[in-house]
């Protein structure tokens, strides 16, 4: 395990930041399960994002969306 310890201006120390091998930190999410359930918090959208990515997938599927490439797209927006 690494520590980084980050000061401000002063010299006053404001934070550490800690890189924890993967292997390490699976072990630790084991032992404490509140740490997993802060990490599955940071990665997952919300169910009204959930919702909305869903409704447009059935809307390319039943072709109610039209798609275009990205290099298409980004030439219209870029104006």
């Amino acid at each position: 395990m690494n520590l980084q310890y980050i000061a401000d201006k002063s010299g006053h120390t404001t934070a550490v930041q800690i890189q924890i091998p993967i292997e390490d930190w699976d072990i630790l999410k084991k032992k404490y399960k509140e740490l997993e359930d802060e990490e599955n918090a940071m990665f997952s959208a919300p169910d009204w994002q959930i919702e909305l990515g869903k409704k447009e997938l059935r809307n390319i599927a039943s072709g109610n969306t039209e798609l275009m490439e990205w290099s298409e797209a980004r030439k219209q927006y870029k104006k």
